[in-house]
């Protein structure tokens, strides 16, 4: 299998990546991740990482008539699942050190809206679309627009760059929820900082 190297920054869509200037496809976009994940031609892969405490499961976009997973789909649901807000749950769960580096990453992160509306722009889709109205979120809507959400990305502190996928048995069963059946092919996701 070849490896592209790309430099993808998750607080912002996938349409924002870029292919390093050494690259054979530096100047391109990410049109170029339309191709299957692996030559395997997966149809449901299961993202987990030791850097957050979620599992994602992607499936092929039936409406863009695919079939396997894609590249673009790891980086689409990545993106995605990151911006949602952060839970009272995950903030719970979080202890003190985590909690500090949360605000400290809110406070960094450019000014970007989360993923409270599913895209219409079919490039800039994103899966799994979020839909529900903000006032939803947050018992006082008007609160929401004087402090910004943490949100799941900020869990990240200043890892948000995608590092690639890996292999690791050991940890995708220590992930295992007791109980939760057999899980699709699991891919541990890596990241480094900006």
């Amino acid at each position: 299998m070849s490896f592209v190297p790309i430099r993808y920054d998750l607080r912002f869509p996938p349409t924002s990546l870029a292919f390093p200037l050494s690259s054979l496809y530096a100047g391109c976009g990410y049109e170029l991740l339309f191709v299957p994940l692996t030559p395997e031609r997966p149809r449901q892969i299961r993202l987990i990482s030791p850097d957050f405490p979620w599992t994602f499961d992607i499936g092929p976009d039936p409406g863009a008539g695919e079939e396997d997973v894609t590249c673009l789909d790891v980086l689409a649901t990545l993106h995605a699942a990151l911006q949602h807000p952060l839970t009272d749950t995950e903030w719970g769960t979080a202890g003190h050190d985590r909690r500090a580096s949360l605000i400290r990453a809110r406070d960094r992160r450019p000014m970007i809206q989360p993923a409270l509306q599913g895209s219409s722009n079919s490039a800039a889709r994103t899966r799994p679309t979020v839909r529900f109205a903000p006032s939803a979120l947050v018992p006082n809507h008007m609160s929401m627009q004087r402090e910004r959400l943490l949100l799941r990305v900020d869990w990240l502190g200043s890892r948000v760059a995608f590092a690639g996928l890996m292999k690791d048995e050991v940890f995708a069963r220590s992930r295992l929820f007791p109980g939760g059946g057999e899980p699709p092919e699991t891919w541990v996701v890596k990241f480094h900082r900006l």
